[in-house]
C-alpha cells in the first residue's frame, strides 16, 4: 500500500507538489476570486490561507509558467485554467515577520527592513521586462513600490499582482500590548504603514491586482 505524507505548517505550494504532500485540492475556488478586484480573507490561524497565497503566486506568476503541468496539471484549475494564468509579476510581502519597536521610528525601519525586498525580487524575476531599471530610493518600501508601479505602468508591462500575509499581525501585536497611542500613530494620517497603502491604492484601478489575508481579529479595513 502506497504511503502518504500528511503535512504540517507548509505553506509552500512548490514544496507541498514537489514532496509530493497529500494535497487537498481547493483550485477550483481560483476562477471564483477572480470576480473580485481585492478580495480581503478573515479567517483564524492554521487555516491554509499561506498556502492559498502561495498557490496563487504560482498560478499566476508570469514566470513559472513553464512549470505549470508540473504544478497545476492534476488539480482542477489545471485541467479548467483561466484567462489569467501566469499573465502577471508577482509581488508578494508577509508581515508577519514584522520585527516589533516601541517607537514609531523604530517600526517605521523595521517595516522598510522587511519590505524592499519583495519589490526588488519581483524586479530581478522579471528582468527580461525591467531593462537596466534601476531604483533610486532603496531603503523606502513605499517609494520602492510606487518606482516599479509607475515603470510597469507607464512602460505597459504585464499587471502586478499583490499578495499581502498577515497585514493587520503587527498592529494587532500593538493592541494585545495595549500600546494604543502607538497603534494611532501607525494607522492614522501619514504614517509609514498608511502611505505603503496609499501608493497601492493610487494604481489600483490601472496596474495592480490586490489580494490581502488578514486573521479573523481584524476588523481595520482603513488601509485599502
Amino acid at each position: 500500500m502506497a504511503s502518504i505524507t500528511i503535512p504540517y505548517a507548509v505553506a509552500d505550494f512548490i514544496e507541498m507538489r514537489e514532496r509530493g504532500f497529500y494535497y487537498v485540492d481547493k483550485t477550483q475556488y481560483i476562477a471564483k476570486l477572480e470576480d473580485y478586484k481585492a478580495p480581503v480573507f478573515l479567517r483564524p490561524r492554521r487555516f491554509g490561507k499561506s498556502l492559498l497565497v502561495s498557490t496563487l503566486a504560482c498560478y499566476y506568476d508570469r514566470t513559472k509558467a513553464h512549470r505549470f503541468e508540473e504544478l497545476f496539471g492534476d488539480t482542477w484549475i489545471g485541467t479548467h485554467p483561466t484567462k489569467e494564468h501566469n499573465r502577471y509579476m508577482i509581488i508578494r510581502y508577509d508581515f508577519s515577520a514584522m520585527v516589533m519597536s516601541d517607537h514609531i521610528q523604530g517600526l517605521a525601519q523595521n517595516f522598510n527592513d522587511l519590505n524592499c525586498g519583495p519589490v526588488e525580487v519581483m524586479v530581478a524575476h522579471n528582468r527580461d521586462l525591467f531593462g537596466d531599471f534601476e531604483f533610486s530610493n532603496r531603503g523606502d518600501a513605499s517609494k520602492m513600490l510606487e518606482e516599479v508601479l509607475t515603470y510597469a505602468r507607464s512602460h505597459e508591462l504585464p499587471k502586478v499582482y499583490i499578495l499581502i500575509d498577515e497585514y493587520d499581525n503587527f498592529t494587532n501585536q500593538l493592541l494585545t500590548a495595549y500600546n494604543d497611542p502607538l497603534y494611532e500613530e501607525v494607522t492614522t494620517n501619514d504614517s509609514f504603514l498608511r502611505t505603503f497603502f496609499k501608493v497601492i491604492k493610487k494604481v489600483l484601478v490601472k496596474v495592480v491586482s490586490v489580494l490581502v489575508f488578514v486573521q479573523v481579529c481584524c476588523l481595520s479595513l482603513w488601509m485599502i
